[in-house]
């Protein structure tokens, strides 16, 4: 059974492949999206950097902190398995597909961006 998230996914860029979505760039890179029912809310979030990455870089938990202070929509943490992830949580009640979309996106772009901020690649 298709999750309620699936229909405010409209055809285009985003690519549903449950419980992830696909987003493409313009410039051929790519960042995919995993989305999760938490009831009241989506919890949207992508995988940034893997632990091997997240151990290779020292002063990584500061550099979380400062970008995590100028952003608006996505935070960012290492998780239990000390990997770097994006995430935000999105509200269900009034949700529109155009506001979905732009979680799921934001999400994606900047977690992509991290991404080559800190190696250089576009891996995830």
């Amino acid at each position: 059974m298709a999750a309620e998230w699936t229909r405010l996914c409209r055809e285009g860029d985003l690519r549903v492949a449950e419980p992830h979505v696909d987003v493409s760039f313009a410039d051929d890179r790519r960042h995919r999206v995993t989305v999760v029912d938490a009831g009241e809310a989506y919890h949207i979030s992508a995988l940034v950097v893997r632990q091997a990455v997240v151990a290779g870089i020292e002063d990584l938990p500061v550099r979380v902190w400062i970008r995590n202070r100028a952003m608006d929509l996505v935070g960012f943490r290492i998780d239990l398995r000390n990997r770097l992830v994006a995430e935000a949580w999105v509200p269900k009640t009034g949700l529109t597909p155009d506001e979905f979309q732009l979680f799921v996106r934001t999400v994606a772009t900047e977690a992509d961006r991290f991404e080559f901020v800190l190696t250089g690649r576009d891996v995830e």
